[in-house]
């Protein structure tokens, strides 16, 4: 999936990011811009990064999630049964876009369910259009161009003036975590500079990297 699917399904995206957002609120989430920013170069923000890497493979989580202190909410014994993925793909395939969106507003599937990380790569295929082999290297171009090297940096990333230190919601990223999430949204905002505001973009992001590794983000 391309950085610039994710641009594009920005708004689809934010629908499906409802329940998880809710959820992992009520879990203390303790904000990325908690540590303060500074102003970097040409106005942008230097964000500190938070949380130790940890490596629980155990779990739904990616190894750059520290889900140590992720309390997850059970459904609600007395409400429906969730729809599977089955469900979700199945609807994606005869196009049924606005049912699509009320299954996802009704079905507020634990902040651990495995459906999560087939659920976001899944969506993300409609907006690819058969250019799936174009784009493939696109973020790794990017990142080359903007860092050097396809290495994480050692120093703080600076950010995007669209992005808004209040919005900066950590959600438990680890050290690397949170470095893999200020390069992704570093390398939008360098590929999309038409981007003037956008509070959503980065929190978004940190989820996404929640259920998908870095590679599988941007291919």
């Amino acid at each position: 999936m391309s950085l610039v699917f994710f641009v594009c399904a920005g708004i689809k995206v934010n629908l499906v990011f409802r329940s998880r957002c809710e959820d992992v609120s009520r879990s203390n989430i303790v904000s990325c811009s908690a540590g303060g920013a500074a102003a970097g170069p040409s106005g942008m923000l230097i964000m500190p990064s938070v949380l130790e890497e940890v490596d629980d493979s155990s779990n739904v989580y990616t190894p750059l999630v520290d889900s140590s202190g992720i309390t997850v909410v059970p459904p609600n014994p007395s409400s429906k049964p969730l729809k599977t993925i089955s469900d979700v793909r199945v609807l994606l395939q005869q196009g049924r876009k606005q049912d699509l969106k009320q299954l996802l507003r009704n079905n507020a599937w634990p902040v651990n369910s495995p459906i999560r990380k087939e659920l976001w790569p899944l969506l993300c295929t409609q907006h690819q259009n058969g250019k799936s082999n174009i784009i493939d290297g696109f973020y790794w171009d990017m990142v080359n161009q903007v860092f050097g090297s396809t290495d994480l940096p050692d120093k703080p990333i600076s950010l995007p003036p669209f992005v808004e230190p209040s919005h900066c919601q950590s959600y438990y990223m680890t050290h690397k975590g949170r470095n893999v999430t200020d390069r992704v949204v570093s390398v939008l905002g360098y590929a999309c500079p038409d981007i003037v505001y956008s509070p959503t973009i980065y929190p978004i992001c940190a989820l996404l990297l929640h259920y998908m590794s870095g590679k599988s983000f941007i291919l």
